[in-house]
């Protein structure tokens, strides 16, 4: 078999109107980077994460308390190195399922990992797929039960595609509210006959209006950052969505996010929300607050806007507000934005539940 590796350049699209803007927006990109977080979580399907390096079938290896299924979106995250035990006995009839290795997977002796036939496998640049030692050409990857690799092939490292990958792979969708604008932000992991995306918005989350429209990349294998100003935003709570066209026509709409633009007094405070992603153990803390702040009010929304928590927390011995967050507080893998009112002072952070 023959492997040819792809090595592409990153593609940034940025269509800010200021060169202060243009600068947050790259450094954004470079934290992103540093992370290396980009997770899935606006495709449709279950998306389930390593933990840690194990046993595929291991439920501890993973972030969902099981182990991954035909049809999930599987990610190997990097520095993990997953051993697949065979997943199942044939192609037929299995889900699509679309796996990204940014680790390293391995396979025991023998073992298998069988895929439907509109699934993918991608190895992603840091990523690995491989053979391990010993069972010769047994261990194998089979999509739509045509043999894509077997242990005898060389080891294939990023970047590479088994199969046909999700025509956009839409890693996040974000909002952030500025100073009469809102920047709507997009991370696509893969895209295929991609034309152009639309952006819409509603002032209730069912009815919505077209507000822009940016250029898509066709047909590419690598990240790409993209940016929209909604340069006349509704006052309150809206909802912005995402709507994705090919070339010849066919389109797919995303989960909706919700973002407040309000003219509520941001104040001296200092917010902290960390670690940031976090893997269900994480804290949010206000320090420096001015003299007669001695309360605080905690709200934590999901990507839709939906309450999921809140609390009232007393100001502690040292001047400052300490409280924890984990999945106790109803905080599965995802997006959130966490609120916090102090008196008359407002103050936000996103927060990444991996």
């Amino acid at each position: 078999m023959k492997l040819n590796q792809l090595f592409t350049k990153q593609v940034l699209k940025i269509n800010a109107s200021n060169d202060s803007l243009k600068v947050t927006v790259f450094r954004r990109i470079l934290i992103l980077l540093a992370l290396s977080f980009i997770s899935p979580s606006f495709i449709n399907g279950a998306t389930i994460t390593s933990l840690s390096s194990g046993n595929w079938r291991d439920v501890s290896t993973w972030d969902l308390a099981r182990t991954p299924e035909n049809g999930d979106i599987i990610i190997i995250d990097a520095s993990h190195t997953i051993t697949m035990l065979t997943n199942n006995s044939s192609c037929n009839g299995a889900p699509d399922t679309h796996l990204y290795i940014r680790g390293t997977l391995t396979f025991s002796n023998g073992s298998k990992l069988w895929l439907g036939c509109g699934s993918s496998v991608t190895i992603e640049v840091g990523g690995l797929l491989d053979g391990g030692s010993g069972g010769g050409s047994s261990k194998k990857l089979y999509i739509c039960d045509n043999e894509q690799w077997n242990s005898s092939d060389p080891d294939v490292p990023g970047f590479y595609v088994f199969g046909k990958p999700l025509p956009i792979a839409l890693m996040d969708f974000s909002a952030k509210v500025g100073d009469n604008y809102i920047l709507l932000e997009w991370i696509t992991a893969a895209e295929e006959n991609n034309d152009y995306f639309e952006l819409l918005r509603s002032n209730n989350g069912v009815n919505y209006e077209v507000i822009g429209q940016v250029d898509g990349s066709g047909t590419i294998n690598n990240t790409v950052i993209y940016n929209f100003e909604d340069l006349n935003p509704l006052e309150g709570l809206a909802y912005y969505k995402l709507r994705q066209t090919d070339y010849d026509g066919k389109s797919e709409s995303f989960d909706p996010i919700a973002v407040k633009n309000t003219n509520e007094i941001v104040g001296p405070c200092i917010l902290s929300v960390y670690p940031n992603p976090c893997r269900g153990n994480c804290k949010v803390k206000l320090s420096n607050c001015p003299e007669g702040v001695n309360r605080i009010k905690l709200m934590v929304t999901d990507a839709t806007g939906l309450l999921v928590n809140e609390c009232i927390e007393i100001k502690k011995f040292d001047g400052s507000f300490d409280i924890q967050l984990d999945k106790s507080n109803d905080l599965k893998p995802g997006i959130y934005l966490i609120s916090v009112l102090a008196g008359r002072e407002s103050y936000s952070e996103k927060l990444i539940i991996q």
